[in-house]
């Protein structure tokens, strides 16, 4: 009878090792503290805005929601347009994609690094006031995530910009100037 245990026994430890497995795994694939793992279309709203470096340059701001509401401002004025879900989900598909909710806050100060010549290593952070800068922020329930750049980057995050700004204008029936 000892015998017979020994096969059940190794079976029931390696059903749970897979258990236990896949449960870590659905573990890892949790993105920032905080993010809901699930929550409704209706609840989200994305925030695109490009902050001129120069006075005389327009802010552009793009604020899209789940309800299918979008505005397009520019020069002080909206332009109200309609986004759809399916356009909205791609939007938060390629957020996840590129791991936006991973990116850090501020990619605007330019770090670098020189040697003295008595060998001491200097950092340096530079915050250029007049640069212009993108932020773009995702929002859903209490939780909000905002990535603000300049052109050197995140690239992934600036093609994003650049396709939602674009698809705007041509649903707003309206020409932005370029940045």
């Amino acid at each position: 009878m000892p015998i017979r245990l020994k096969p059940l026994v190794t079976s029931l430890l390696l059903g749970m090792s897979c258990l236990t497995g896949s449960n870590s795994m659905a573990m890892e694939s949790t993105t920032t503290a905080g993010l809901p793992q699930t929550y409704r279309l209706e609840e989200v709203s994305v925030r695109l805005t490009r902050q001129p470096g120069r006075p005389n340059f327009p802010l552009q701001r793009i604020s899209l929601t789940g309800k299918g509401s979008a505005t397009l401002e520019r020069d002080g004025q909206s332009q109200p347009f309609h986004y759809t879900a399916q356009d909205l989900l791609g939007v938060l598909n390629e957020l996840y994609r590129i791991r936006f909710f991973d990116l850090a806050k501020n990619y605007s100060t330019r770090h670098s690094v020189s040697l003295k010549d008595d060998g001491t290593v200097i950092t340096g952070h530079l915050r250029l006031q007049d640069a212009s800068s993108t932020t773009v922020c995702f929002a859903v329930a209490a939780y909000e995530k905002c990535v603000t750049y300049t052109t050197e980057g995140p690239y992934e995050l600036e093609k994003l910009t650049q396709r939602v700004f674009a698809q705007a204008e041509q649903l707003a029936g309206k020409t932005l100037p370029q940045k």
